[in-house]
């Protein structure tokens, strides 16, 4: 007759925290956090010295700053849940997303057409799914 073993594993239990939206909110002001400080950043580099390489190619440095914010925020908002980084992330770079082009439209009066919004649109949700990814294998 076999033997019953009511041995149990003891694995370490990560406490977790489990409010999905306040992480949410955290990755979002940690986004917008770091996107304030490269703007900072780069708008003292630009008064401050007389290189064009700035102005030239600001479109796509802020592209690229915002890409790295939004990843930045998902990969934080990830790392606190450990579950769902896909999710998560997606929503994170929405949100920024959606606050960005807000505060574009508050303060500039240019016009918006849907294909630029849906390339903020994939541009922010495919990074911050990218962070989550990395955030929650991290």
């Amino acid at each position: 007759m076999a033997k019953i073993s009511r041995r149990t594993r003891n694995y370490p239990q990560t406490p977790r925290n489990t409010n999905i939206s306040m992480a949410i909110f955290k990755g979002v002001v940690v986004s917008i956090t770091v996107s304030l400080t490269c703007a900072v950043f780069l708008s003292l580099v630009s008064l401050l010295s007389d290189n064009r390489f700035i102005e030239t190619y600001l479109e796509y440095i802020m592209v690229a700053v915002t890409t790295t914010s939004i990843f930045i925020g998902s990969v934080y908002a990830t790392k606190q849940i450990e579950a769902k980084g896909l999710i998560i992330g997606c929503t994170v770079g929405i949100i920024y997303v959606i606050f960005s082009v807000g505060v574009g439209l508050e303060l500039g009066q240019e016009q918006v057409s849907w294909l630029m919004l849906g390339n903020k649109f994939a541009a922010g949700s495919l990074a911050g799914a990218l962070g989550g990814f990395i955030g929650v294998n991290l």
